[in-house]
């Protein structure tokens, strides 16, 4: 007789970003900039996205 190998269920990934999630992904990006221009820039530019 076969053995069935236990299967651990794995949390799916989130299909819908909220708020906080977004805002940890903003600043992981924000932080790997140098430059303070591109900070600002880039933040712009995600709260653009984000409220569009």
């Amino acid at each position: 007789m076969a053995r069935r190998q236990k299967t651990t269920k794995r949390p799916k990934p989130k299909t819908v970003l909220r708020l906080p999630d977004l805002e940890q992904s903003k600043n992981a990006v924000l932080n790997s900039l140098a430059a303070p221009s591109s900070q600002v820039s880039y933040g712009h530019a995600i709260d653009e996205f984000i409220c569009w």
